[in-house]
């Protein structure tokens, strides 16, 4: 992909907006929290500008301890839709190296970061773990030093910053320019797909 591709898919994977569809206003903030899940788990939610998104998501997956696993989870199929309420359809690579993903997800960057039809999962060999959501959100699990001290390395704030997750309506971004990248992602990390769980 070359810069004037990549300058046309840039931009929000979300981005809130009015009932009518019209943007809000609304700004992302830098900043972290923690908190306790409905199942006990304690986790890192980080919101970051779309702009750092890549960088800060980098920095948390070197934290992972290697190798990792990757998981691609197809949220919507843009080129053939599923019916509403399927399950979506996930892609796993076990046994990988730090920067073997690094440089998948850099080369893809436009499908990660700007687009919201997936959601990217990294596992460590200790079982913690770094999620990329549909709207841009991080979630690191469990609340570990690693992951607060790549936070501070990279100038993210530890302040209970609005996210998009609460925003009352959200648009989210399908970018058919990015389509083709799918299937780069999926060969060059060799990923299998399995039953969603």
């Amino acid at each position: 992909m070359n810069d004037t591709t990549e300058a046309l898919v840039s931009g929000p994977k979300a981005e809130s907006v009015t009932i009518d569809g019209a943007p809000d206003g609304f700004v992302v903030l830098p900043g972290w929290s923690a908190e306790a899940t409905a199942g006990g788990e304690t986790r890192i939610v980080v919101s970051v500008p779309p702009e750092q998104l890549p960088v800060v998501h980098a920095a948390l997956i070197e934290a992972l301890s290697p190798p990792v696993g990757l998981l691609y989870r197809q949220q919507i199929d843009r080129k053939a839709p599923r019916p509403q309420g399927s399950p979506p359809r996930d892609f796993v690579a076990l046994g990988l190296g730090h920067q073997r993903v690094l440089d998948a997800l850099r080369d893809v960057g436009p499908l990660v970061y700007s687009d919201a039809r997936c959601e990217v999962w990294i596992r460590g060999s200790l079982q913690e773990q770094v999620v990329l959501d549909h709207d841009g959100l991080i979630y690191c699990y469990p609340d570990d030093p690693t992951f607060r001290d790549a936070l501070a390395r990279c100038g993210v704030p530890a302040v209970d910053v609005e996210t998009m997750a609460s925003r009352d309506y959200v648009k989210h971004w399908f970018r058919a320019e990015v389509d083709p990248l799918e299937a780069v992602l999926i060969s060059s990390l060799k990923l299998t797909e399995v039953p969603h769980r």
